[in-house]
């Protein structure tokens, strides 16, 4: 894999957090689908392809009891992500440059095995080396998560693909070949005159993801040297020879599951037998790309619904906002979907978790006297992504306190661009004002924070008059003063504050 090592050295890849891989989420699946997982907060996680440590780091900061260990093959990314590991001084978690295809990690096993964005990207004997070791390190009762590319839908990207790779070859590094990528897509797509809707369609796909993403992901996700999409069936029988089980889909929405999506059920199970067959079928009539697929140690519990009776244990959080009235008819909306119900139970529970903010409640927290009620309705808000659904509280304070104290993750994050990880393991996109103050929230107190983050403010150009000059400095600390309430309690409603 020495080739594929270079290139991520070359066009690092970088690494954020990957919000459906983090353990408290993993065993709120494992539970519903009958898996007894270890506890998220001491917990043995090992990451395969951790590139430099986006996901993991945060993981760690979050759970201080739990320990991570994070392999990659590209030495600058392991490097990267150290220099971060020991600047945020944290001790348990391992960042170490190693091939999964020799990798031994020494004593196992591991409660949590993360796999994202590798699987599909290596080549083949690795990849069958990758569920080998997740067959040998997993502890009984773990949950591993393994993301990939799938069919039917990456037939009609592997045609853009295949043009993209073809017309790029020998164009020197990766970053020159993603600059005549990028306007090979162009001239292609503005020129072929296609007759095929789907072939138009699947280039003006392509050419919205490139207006979108940056370098790196695009070259490693088109132009890498592997990429390979497969069946979700034959991944399941892959992984069984390894003694491994799909359990479910990490985002659940994405599964056929009769009690939430009875309709869609029955137009399964008329060509479907099993779960697993109605999950390929499912990825036929969804045109379906990419997976993240939760694996257990086989034989799995074998349940093809979730069971409401686990709702008793976990927590649970919302982005879900009301929008009108209040009682029948009440309506939610939120970056995931909207909602309107006039089930008074729902109701009280969604107003219950939209005012717990960052904070995760328990069922009976929600709706007390009638969680019998209750189960049904929360269960469909899970089941379609409305609710996240998590082992535990989320570890973040909802409230800044006098002397407030930011995530030291985030703290950090704020240096390396607009985009940084909360305590709930979001990524967060923060305007260039809100970072600065986040900087300065390392427990000093409020009227430290204010002088120095007028002066920041000031030095940055963020704080002008009206006519565009520099203030004075008692102007500047009371305009920092007068707003700073308001902007505290934004950032602990996004888990950015600790406890």
């Amino acid at each position: 894999m020495s080739g594929t090592a270079a290139t991520y050295d070359d066009l690092p890849y970088g690494s954020l957090a990957v919000r459906e891989s983090h353990p408290a989420r993993l065993a709120a699946v494992a539970l519903l689908f009958g898996v007894e997982a270890p506890s998220p907060e001491t917990a043995r996680v090992l990451e395969l392809g951790c590139a430099e440590g986006g996901n993991l780091l945060p993981m760690a900061v979050a759970a201080p009891g739990a320990t991570f260990l994070g392999i990659d093959l590209s030495a600058r990314q392991i490097d990267t992500g150290e220099a971060r590991r020991a600047a945020l001084g944290l001790t348990n978690v391992t960042l170490r440059v190693a091939d999964v295809a020799a990798f031994d990690p020494g004593a196992g096993p591991f409660d949590y095995v993360v796999a994202h964005g590798l699987y599909s990207w290596v080549p083949e004997p690795v990849a069958e080396a990758l569920l080998a070791l997740i067959g040998r390190l997993l502890a009984p009762g773990g949950v591993a998560f393994v993301s990939y590319n799938t069919y039917p839908g990456w037939h009609l990207r592997g045609l853009v693909r295949d043009l993209l790779v073809r017309g790029t070859a020998g164009d020197g590094s990766p970053a020159e070949q993603i600059a005549r990528a990028r306007e090979l897509l162009a001239f292609v797509t503005a020129n072929a005159r296609d007759r095929s809707p789907a072939y138009g369609e699947v280039l003006r796909d392509a050419s919205s993801q490139f207006a979108r993403y940056d370098d790196a992901r695009l070259f490693h996700e088109w132009l890498e040297g592997d990429n390979r999409p497969v069946w979700f069936l034959d991944f399941a029988a892959r992984a069984s020879r390894h003694g491994l089980a799909p359990l479910a889909d990490a985002r659940l929405a994405a599964m056929p599951m009769g009690r939430v999506k009875p309709d869609v059920d029955d137009i399964l199970s008329s060509r479907a037998s099993g779960r697993l067959e109605k999950e390929q079928l499912l990825d036929v009539l969804r045109n379906r790309t990419f997976r993240q697929t939760l694996l257990v140690r086989a034989p799995a519990p074998g349940r093809e619904e979730p069971d409401p009776a686990a709702l008793d244990r976990l927590h649970f959080t919302t982005e879900l906002e009301p929008v009108s009235g209040a009682g029948p008819g009440t309506s939610f909306k939120g970056p995931s979907g909207s909602l309107s119900t006039d089930n008074p139970h729902l109701v009280s529970a969604l107003r219950a978790l939209h005012e717990a903010v960052p904070r995760a409640l328990p069922l009976a927290a929600l709706s007390p006297g009638s969680a019998d009620e209750l189960r049904p309705a929360l269960l469909r808000c899970v089941a379609t992504g409305l609710v996240e659904a998590r082992v535990g509280d989320v570890p973040c304070s909802a409230a800044a306190g006098d002397a407030p104290v930011a995530s030291p993750f985030a703290r950090a994050g704020t240096a390396e661009g607009p985009i940084v990880t909360s305590l709930a393991h979001h990524n967060v996109g923060l305007d260039p004002a809100v970072r600065l103050l986040l900087r300065e929230l390392d427990g000093r107190p409020r009227s430290e924070v204010v002088r120095s983050l007028a002066e920041s403010l000031v030095r940055e150009g963020l704080l002008t008059t009206s006519d565009g000059k520099t203030p004075p400095e008692a102007d500047a600390r009371a305009a920092v003063a007068g707003r700073l309430d308001d902007a505290l309690a934004s950032l602990a409603r996004l888990a950015m504050l600790v406890r």
